[in-house]
């Protein structure tokens, strides 16, 4: 019989100790599943799923990364006894064999026993078999036990493979549906938690399993406009889903009501997905997240409810239903009563239930949100204290990393700047403070390309104030003229104003993608180097026709208030005349796409030229 011992690669420490504590014991090591490298998303993939409703008995907690790891590592044991057709001898690495230890004498009780417990806890008293052996009713613990082919095919149910609980829960479930024994005296004992630690329990909230997929959603129809809470997600390292990209608005100018349309979008978007996942949305414009999306995850994990909505200070847009709100809401120190409807989370079934009934794009969201909480409130709670969501409040400030409103005595995880343009004011200052001047340095993250001629694209890269913002920052700055420059230019690199790294990571990510559909099979190895040009009238009117030391060229104007200085084609019979401002033009730069400046007849003409990588390291 085949004994095989459970590890985690990392804990080496306990793999040694095994070792040494158990010296004379012939074994092989099995990599235990890391369940904290599992998330929803790859449990559904292995086809897994957890039990959403099981809370452990004892402590009250839901599942743990460990105890989802801990099953995994015990089914892929039983998988392989099945496959093997042999009995085996299971061990967790904090096992220590006694004296009383016998293997022979286990292989022999394996011909009357389908599993046989070794070093186990009794939770309810069992039922005698002689004086070595037990019937246990409630048998805890996992540490060591042997199983046969038998007992392996009963334990591999389809239906716990789809209802994941500790394993420890797990097995006292099935153990009337095959032959079961267990010694009186353990023949192996556990190392205690104080020695080794626990790889299963939990040390914060940050050990517990979140059961469900994720979806991060905003609606932003102008792309250009939903920097702030796009740029917050990257920082994070978070992908929106922009519902509006691509979409006409329908909803209303938001000068008065209006906004149905987002609920709209919403409910679209939620139609083929997973009741159990779980959608958080925010605003476009307005908002910026403050935390991690994780922090958000697990403040929403152990609230309990099935949808959090933000809150608010004023009740709009309909006063009359203050009081209803009041009543459902009622902290007495907090003076957010009232439902916001631009920042929430929810499991989707929740969500599709509140949406059920029809809106229109042009009514108010807010006010369907509110009244569809006036008819149901159970399963949805308003974020009264600011805990999750902090909606506009002139108290509110930056402490360290983190956005703290003193009223309610919470560091939420997300601002929206609900209201007019003193509000919206006071958002952006908030978002500059907090992600410093560049912030708003957001590139279009656009999938699409236009073809203007052969070998020329045109993608969607700037917004207009990103490219006044780019101007303001770079004249802060000396422009220069490049040592050793064979086509001079009065130039001011990326690196020189803090752009770099934000151009250099939406390049790769975004453009690559595009470069690399249109001119596959082109391997670009990142970019080389961006600078931007300056054209005055007393220092540099032109550009010479020329090629560049780029393997794919980027070229995007930043204003437009002058006359003359058009980049030129002449081979294609293509310029920048009419193309508008923060559109990028897409070209190989080395050979083909000679390209010049003419001469600018009159203003001051800033334009940034970004070069492609053409081999690995070729970066200055």
């Amino acid at each position: 019989m085949k004994t095989l011992v459970i590890n985690l690669k990392d804990r080496i420490d306990r793999l040694t100790d095994f070792k040494r504590a158990n010296s004379k014991l012939k074994y092989e090591v099995t990599s235990a599943v890391d369940g904290t490298k599992v998330d929803y998303s790859k449990l559904l993939d292995l086809d897994f799923d957890v039990n959403h409703d099981w809370i452990d008995p004892i402590l009250n907690t839901p599942l743990t990364k460990g105890e989802v790891g801990c099953f995994l590592s015990h089914w892929r044991i039983w998988e392989k006894c099945i496959a093997k057709n042999e009995n085996v001898l299971v061990l967790e690495d904090d096992a220590r064999i006694t004296e009383n230890f016998d293997l022979e004498e286990i292989c022999a009780l394996l011909n009357t026993y389908d599993f046989l417990y070794l070093g186990w806890k009794e939770m309810d008293k069992s039922i005698p078999i002689d004086d070595k052996l037990v019937q246990p009713v409630y048998p805890y613990w996992t540490l060591a036990y042997a199983i046969t082919p038998t007992a392996a095919k009963i334990l591999v149910d389809q239906v716990a493979r789809k209802n994941i609980i500790p394993v420890d829960e797990y097995l006292p479930q099935k153990i009337k549906e095959f032959k079961v024994a267990g010694y009186s005296e353990n023949v192996v004992n556990p190392v205690s938690r104080e020695e080794l630690g626990s790889d299963v329990l939990a040390k914060s909230r940050y050990d517990y399993f979140l059961d469900f997929k994720v979806h991060l959603c905003t609606v932003a129809t102008d792309v250009a406009k939903g920097y702030k809470l796009k740029h917050s997600t990257d920082y994070h390292n978070w992908y929106l889903n922009n519902l509006g990209e691509g979409v006409i608005w329908k909803g209303g100018d938001m000068n008065g009501c209006g906004g149905g349309h987002k609920i709209n979008l919403v409910k679209k978007y939620m139609k083929n997905l997973s009741h159990s996942d779980v959608l958080i949305f925010l605003d476009g414009y307005d908002t910026f997240l403050t935390d991690n999306v994780d922090e958000i995850l697990y403040r929403y994990k152990e609230w309990g409810a099935k949808a959090i909505f933000s809150s608010e200070r004023i009740c709009w847009p309909d006063e009359l239903i203050a009081p209803k709100l009041q009543e459902l809401n009622k902290i007495q120190d907090s003076p957010y009563q009232y439902l916001n409807s631009g920042m929430y989370i929810g499991r989707v079934g929740r969500l599709k239930e509140l949406f059920a009934e029809p809106i229109a794009n042009n009514d108010d969201d807010q006010l369907y949100v509110q009244n569809q909480y006036l008819k149901s409130p159970n399963g949805i709670d308003v974020d009264v204290e600011q805990y999750i969501w902090m909606t506009h409040s002139n108290e509110v400030q930056i402490v360290g990393r983190q956005l703290y409103n003193p009223i309610t005595g919470c560091y939420g995880c997300a601002y929206h700047g609900n209201g007019g343009v003193k509000e919206k004011e006071r958002c952006q200052n908030l978002y500059g403070s907090f992600y410093g001047d560049t912030g708003s340095f957001t590139y279009i993250p656009t999938k699409k390309y236009e073809v203007l001629s052969d070998d020329i694209l045109l993608i969607d890269f700037m917004s207009k104030d990103m490219c006044q913002k780019m101007i303001s920052l770079a004249e802060d700055h000396q422009f220069a003229i490049m040592e050793g420059d064979k086509v001079p230019a009065q130039e001011l690199r990326l690196k020189q104003i803090g752009l770099w790294n934000q151009l250099k990571d939406h390049w790769n990510s975004i453009v690559y993608e595009i470069v690399y559909d249109y001119w596959n099979p082109c391997h670009m190895y990142g970019l080389r180097d961006a600078f931007i040009i300056k054209y005055e009238m007393d220092k540099q009117r032109s550009l010479r026709l020329h090629n560049d030391a780029s393997l794919v060229t980027g070229s995007v104007k930043l204003n437009d208030d002058y006359e003359g200085g058009i980049l030129e084609f002449p081979r294609q019979g293509i310029t920048n005349k009419d193309i508008p401002i923060g559109k990028c033009i897409l070209f190989p730069g080395q050979v083909t796409h000679g390209h010049t400046s003419t001469e600018l007849l009159s203003g001051i003409k800033y334009s940034l030229t970004i070069w492609s990588s053409r081999f690995e390291n070729d970066e200055n």
